[in-house]
C-alpha cells in the first residue's frame, strides 16, 4: 500500500513539474551567462517554495488517507498556479530594484558633482571679494599673518602698500590687500 502511495506521489509531482514548466527569469539569465543557477538569492525564494510544496504534498499523501480526490488535486493545482504567478511578480520586482539601485547611484554622483561645483564657485566669489579691499591692522598682527589670511605673499603685500618687510606696522593702519 505504501508503495502505491509512493508511486502516486512521484507521478503527481512529475505531472505538476510538467504542467508548470516554469523556470525563473534569474535562472534563465544565469544559464545564458554560464553562471551556476543554484547560487544567489534569486534561487532561494523559488527553491524554498518548491521544497515547502513538496513537503506539503508528501505529508498530504502520508496522512493516512487512502484516496486522493480530484477536488484535492485541483485545490493543490490552484495553489501552485497562485504561487507561480507570485514568483513571476517577484522576478519583476528584483529587476526593478536593481534598476532603481543603479539610478540611485547615478543620482548620488550627480549630487556630489553639483555640490563640488557650488563649493568651488563660493570659494572663487569669496577670494575675488577679498582682492578688492583693505585690511585694518589689529594689535598682534604681522605682515605674514595678514598676507596668509588673504592668500597672498608677504612680498606682494609689501609691494601693494609700498612698504618693506622691515618697517613695522601699527594697529589701526589700513593696508591694501588686493587691486
Amino acid at each position: 500500500m505504501n508503495q502505491d502511495k509512493d508511486e502516486a506521489a512521484q507521478e503527481f509531482m512529475k505531472e505538476i513539474a510538467d504542467d508548470l514548466g516554469y523556470t525563473p527569469r534569474s535562472e534563465r539569465d544565469q544559464r545564458s551567462r554560464g553562471v551556476d543557477s543554484r547560487s544567489g538569492p534569486g534561487f532561494l525564494i523559488p527553491g524554498g517554495i518548491v521544497i515547502l510544496l513538496l513537503i506539503a504534498v508528501v505529508l498530504f499523501f502520508f496522512t493516512g488517507r487512502s484516496d486522493v480526490s480530484e477536488k484535492d488535486l485541483k485545490s493543490i493545482q490552484a495553489g501552485l498556479n497562485s504561487l507561480e504567478a507570485k514568483l513571476v511578480r517577484l522576478d519583476g520586482l528584483e529587476e526593478r530594484i536593481a534598476y532603481l539601485e543603479k539610478e540611485e547611484k547615478k543620482l548620488k554622483q550627480s549630487v556630489n558633482r553639483i555640490a563640488k561645483r557650488s563649493i568651488n564657485k563660493q570659494k572663487k566669489r569669496s577670494s575675488s571679494q577679498v582682492k578688492r579691499g583693505y585690511h585694518t591692522v589689529r594689535s598682534g598682527e604681522s605682515l605674514y599673518t595678514i598676507a596668509k589670511k588673504y592668500g597672498i605673499s608677504t612680498d606682494k603685500l609689501c609691494r601693494l602698500n609700498k612698504i618693506t618687510s622691515k618697517k613695522p606696522i601699527q594697529p589701526g593702519q589700513k593696508l591694501l590687500v588686493g587691486q
